[in-house]
């Protein structure tokens, strides 16, 4: 057989073996790189999309809350300032 002893030929088996091993590995780092990445980009994707949302809540909620607001829904609903004999301070003196 070519010169080859029983060992040598073992030999060579175990180094493909272990070539083979190794490009199989190499090949699965790189599905999990890429996977990785597409995973990370699809959550840069959602946080950019949630900064926005907060954004957008920030600005409804000073809406909602601007004094200016709150004193026409209470003309609205017919309130007004309480008189100064109907406020009462609590607290040390």
């Amino acid at each position: 057989m070519l010169g080859f002893t029983k060992r040598n030929v073992w030999g060579l088996v175990i180094l493909f073996l272990i070539t083979v091993a190794m490009s199989l590995t190499k090949v699965w780092v790189s599905i999990e790189k890429f996977d990785l990445a597409y995973d990370l980009k699809k959550l840069q994707k959602e946080y950019a999309a949630n900064l926005e949302l907060k954004s957008k809540l920030l600005v409804e909620k000073n809406n909602l809350l601007s004094p200016y607001r709150l004193k026409r829904l209470a003309e609205e609903m017919g309130f007004s300032p309480p008189d100064a004999n109907r406020v009462r301070k609590i607290g040390h003196e």
